[in-house]
Parts: C-alpha cells; structure tokens; sequence
C-alpha cells in the first residue's frame, strides 16, 4: 500500500515540476513560485512519510 502511496506522490511531483517549468518559460513567476511551493510540501511531506 505505502508504495503505491509514494508512487502517486512521484507522479504528482513529476507534475508540478513540468508546470513550473511551464509557468517558467512563459514567465509568470508567481504562478511558478506557488507550484514550487507546492513541490516542497509535497515532498517534505514525503521525506516525513518515509521517516517513519
């Protein structure tokens, strides 16, 4: 279960990390600040998953 779990957490990461590039390359920076960070939650998040 915990590896399906951490396996949609990557492809979300995945996710986030292609639309910041996005918002980056068509330079709205705001929007590419907030999808950053929603990338570092999501993987602080993760890094507290796994620690326990």
């Amino acid at each position: 279960m915990m590896m399906r779990e951490n396996e949609k957490s990557m492809r979300t990461l995945a996710m986030l990390r292609y639309q910041a590039d996005r918002y980056q390359s068509v330079g709205n920076g705001s929007m590419c600040q907030r999808v950053n960070a929603e990338i570092r939650r999501l993987m602080s998040q993760m890094s507290e998953s796994s620690k326990n």
